[in-house]
């Protein structure tokens, strides 16, 4: 999975292969799911997926992040807050914006949760 997220780095900001996988090491460390540097997404949780899924997107020059039905991507919702804090608290850019579009259904699955939700 590191290569995966070392990528955006490598493509998009013209990093050595070497620096870029380093970094996305210390990011999987971060958020303490260093075991899947070396995996392939078949051996991955959906929650791990995930993860990675948005460290590659926070790696873009792009501002905001839009995660659309959740739900769709995790097993279920019941970690969504615990997943976006941790994110949030990794220092890759503090100008990031995480916003989730989802139902109004599954709206109480982000009442703790410190980013837009939009129904």
């Amino acid at each position: 999975m590191k290569e995966n997220i070392a990528l955006i780095k490598e493509v998009h900001h013209k990093k050595p292969r070497e620096i870029a996988e380093a970094e996305a090491k210390m990011l999987l460390q971060e958020l303490d799911i260093a075991h899947v540097a070396d995996l392939r997404s078949n051996h991955c949780t959906k929650e791990e997926l995930f993860y990675v899924m948005i460290l590659r997107a926070m790696m873009c020059d792009r501002e905001i992040i839009v995660i659309k039905t959740p739900l769709q991507l995790l097993e279920n919702l019941a970690n969504i807050c615990k997943i976006i804090k941790s994110i949030q608290k990794i220092e890759i850019d503090s100008s990031k914006t995480i916003i989730i579009l989802d139902t109004q259904a599954n709206l109480y699955h982000y009442e703790e949760c410190g980013c837009p939700i939009v129904k």
